[in-house]
């Protein structure tokens, strides 16, 4: 369930962003993407695994 309101949060905030033209709080690259999925990765298997 928590997955679900943090997807929900998250697909809010790009919605809010591109309704009123605000840059995304999100580097553009893909180099930066790649560095925040790798953050997330590494949260979620530690939280797993303590």
């Amino acid at each position: 369930m928590k997955e679900l309101i943090a997807l929900a949060i998250a697909f809010g905030i790009g919605a809010l962003c591109a309704k009123f033209q605000i840059p995304l709080p999100a580097p553009p690259q893909w180099i930066g993407v790649a560095l925040i999925a790798a953050i997330w990765l590494g949260y979620t298997v530690v939280k797993q695994a303590g």
